[in-house]
């Protein structure tokens, strides 16, 4: 009975001296700790005077199964990412950070969010994807929060506490949902949406938008309005398979610095309003069906992999772009392409291409040619034509012969 007393207040002095400790170390310290764990993947922010630790990060960690005691020497710790770990609960320790912005619990098997989070006054951010929680407390309401991340969780639906936030809420990652709420245009700050939808209703009513990200959608089109989001920066349309077009008001956008449309198998041609939108990249991969562009595209970058094109759209040769990047296709014939006056870099390897037509040698800016694996059996003079060019591929080809090649470099 002695012995087992004896135990257990070796055990309790431990556990004492083990608290002491971590409340005792300085940052140092606790940086030196952490990296001893040896986490898959660790890494940590300063702040702008280089004195405090500011952020912590570990991901991919199975082995980490709660929140390291270590955290506790941060006194200035803004944010906390445990990403891709074993996560089961949040210390209540977490409330001692005066300065706490953001947790981030990204892929942990986490199933409920305590009431004591409501506690954090400067909690601005939660992003709770991939986990198995499956409800917000409605004491959160008085958190002002920013940005939340609910993707692949166990909520549902458009959460109502979400109205708690509409003065206040800028990002939001949504999970599945037949159509966003007729009132989401009250959400005044919001910028960055993803969510995946089986309608597009009520998207053009949120006109503060900048990054809007609508990937793997069901619905086939975009509401006529979808000009009132002037705002906008990027749009993501990746995989939407039933989207036959695009409303020609997205010409009232002014810029996007990418337009993602790959896996929109069902598009056929770009609106003619959208020559009026400067675009930093295209991406058409996987527009199987795409014949046709407006010409005069304020593009940098056109792309386009693993397509089942027979000819190029039309229009593309007479576009702005500085950057050509289709490969994978079934083009046999890219006459056109020396209208291309600010090409740069053109890759179209793996397709049919039979020939390098001459009016390539108007391209005074083309610097670099992959041309690799197509049916080409001459290389023409008139690459001689282009001052800039450094770099031409020509290896899969009938002609391929690199002393020739040489000669052109």
């Amino acid at each position: 009975m002695e012995n087992k007393f004896i135990s257990l207040l070796m055990l309790l002095l431990t556990l004492l001296y083990s608290c002491k400790n971590y409340n005792t170390m300085d940052e140092k310290q606790a940086i030196q700790a952490l990296k001893d764990k040896n986490f898959e993947d660790f890494g940590y922010t300063l702040d702008e005077n280089k004195e405090y630790v500011i952020k912590i990060r570990i991901e991919d960690s199975k082995d980490l199964s709660e929140f390291p005691e270590e955290l506790k020497a941060f006194t200035k710790l803004e944010r906390i990412w445990l990403l891709g770990c074993n996560i089961k609960e949040i210390p209540e320790f977490v409330t001692q950070f005066n300065s706490l912005k953001e947790i981030s619990l990204s892929d942990n098997p986490i199933e409920e969010l305590p009431e004591f989070l409501s506690e954090i006054k400067t909690l601005t951010d939660l992003n709770i994807s991939s986990t198995n929680i499956s409800k917000i407390p409605e004491s959160y309401s008085e958190i002002p929060m920013v940005g939340i991340i609910i993707k692949d969780s166990k909520i549902e639906g458009f959460p109502p506490i979400l109205y708690k936030w509409k003065n206040t809420l800028e990002a939001l990652y949504l999970n599945p949902l037949d159509e966003l709420p007729s009132d989401i245009g009250t959400f005044k700050k919001l910028n960055w949406l993803t969510a995946e939808l089986n309608s597009f209703k009520y998207i053009d009513t949120i006109e503060s938008m900048e990054w809007l990200k609508l990937y793997n959608s069901k619905a086939k089109y975009l509401p006529e309005n979808f000009g009132n989001l002037k705002n906008l920066e990027d749009l993501d349309l990746r995989d939407c398979k039933n989207l036959v077009k695009l409303p020609n008001s997205i010409g009232n956008v002014k810029k996007f610095w990418g337009l993602m449309l790959d896996g929109c198998e069902r598009l056929t041609a770009l609106p003619r309003g959208i020559e009026n939108v400067s675009i930093g990249v295209l991406d058409l991969s996987g527009c199987h069906q795409l014949r046709s562009v407006p010409k005069g595209l304020q593009v940098g970058t056109i792309r386009a992999e693993n397509t089942k094109w027979k000819s190029m759209p039309s229009g593309i040769f007479f576009s702005e772009a500085n950057t050509l990047w289709v490969t994978g296709h079934q083009i046999s014939d890219i006459t056109g392409i020396g209208n291309m006056y600010n090409l740069e870099l053109c890759n179209l390897a793996n397709g049919n291409i039979q020939k390098i037509p001459d009016g390539i040698g108007r391209l005074k800016t083309l610097s670099s040619l992959n041309l690799e694996h197509n049916k080409i059996k001459v290389i023409p003079p008139a690459l001689k034509s282009c001052p800039n060019l450094k770099s031409i591929k020509l290896f899969g080809n009938p002609v391929f012969d690199m002393a020739e090649v040489d000669l052109l470099n």
